[in-house]
């Protein structure tokens, strides 16, 4: 599946604004109401090795993270199941609380939804918020120099299904700052995140650290033939909020670059490994779904390959 190709053409079909935030933003007469819908499979999203609870934490944790990043917090949640029910109550009980315990700690509530029945299990999300000030979007509120961050590590997830073990439980993180210049989480993996900006800013000229991006673990890679680049390319959603604030402003999040904008309408995103140059970012990562598994590794190695061209 090309999934660009059907986001552009539903978006061409219907008159909505595609890429431009990980919410969709409707404007109100005392503000700004955010929705974000999810959808979630057992086997797409690498489940079929986590422990229920878990799953229902990672789900809910995912789907807020859209407005997360958009600087408000979640209030209401809607769900759609198609129920496996070769699988017992109880399975569904356990990620029910796991789903339960994530909004509780955004003080959100679960207001009903809906059943049907497939296999392997499915479920679709709706997360709402509102927003009294213009949200956060992922296009640059204003084209100054600015320090760009991100909550928490990356590539563990990304790791553990290439390995094809348990997902990593993923962190709850504050929204981000309500002024930050711009934002998009890392749902289908570091690289994308970044072509989230690249598509709708121009003139952006970034400059990444990547060893400040991996997490400790994929620093010392104990896997034969890993790269932990992989891991950053990988397009496993990891759910950490990527955000730019003013050059020299302060963050609870960890500073990996920086960057400034120019006349140009090339987007320049440049990187350095472990101090060294490393290349830049020319096109879109891999799209996954659109690749088969047994060229999967082949393509990320490619693109890692372009970057590195002049």
């Amino acid at each position: 599946m090309k999934e660009d190709d059907f986001i552009r053409m539903f978006g061409e079909v219907h008159g909505s604004k595609p890429y431009s935030s990980d919410a969709e933003i409707v404007e109100t007469e005392n503000g700004f109401d955010l929705y974000s819908i999810d959808g979630f499979s057992e086997t797409e999203d690498f489940f079929t090795r986590t422990s229920p609870r878990r799953i229902g934490h990672n789900m809910a944790v995912a789907a807020c993270a859209d407005l997360l990043v958009c600087g408000v917090a979640p209030k209401i949640w809607l769900q759609s199941w198609n129920i496996d029910d070769s699988k017992g109550v109880e399975y569904y009980r356990e990620i029910a609380v796991g789903v339960e315990e994530v909004l509780r700690h955004y003080g959100a509530r679960c207001i009903g939804g809906d059943l049907g029945t497939s296999r392997p299990w499915s479920c679709t999300t709706l997360v709402q918020a509102h927003s009294p000030k213009p949200p956060v979007t992922r296009i640059a509120r204003e084209r100054i120099p600015f320090d760009l961050y991100v909550t928490g590590p990356l590539g563990d997830a990304n790791l553990a299904a290439f390995l094809k073990q348990s997902m990593p439980g993923f962190e709850l993180r504050a929204p981000v700052p309500s002024d930050a210049l711009f934002a998009t989480d890392t749902s289908g993996g570091f690289f994308d995140a970044l072509e989230n900006f690249r598509r709708v800013n121009r003139g952006m000229e970034l400059h990444i650290e990547l060893t400040d991006v991996l997490s400790e673990k994929l620093l010392k890679p104990d896997v034969p033939g890993l790269d932990p680049l992989w891991t950053l390319i990988g397009g496993v959603g990891e759910y950490e909020l990527l955000f730019a604030v003013p050059k020299g402003s302060c963050a609870d999040a960890v500073r990996i670059g920086e960057g400034s904008f120019s006349d140009t309408i090339e987007n320049t995103f440049r990187f350095s490994y472990g101090g060294e140059p490393f290349g830049r970012m020319k096109n879109a990562p891999p799209d996954y779904r659109d690749i088969l598994s047994s060229r999967r590794i082949e393509a990320t190695r490619n693109y890692i390959r372009e970057m590195r061209t002049k």
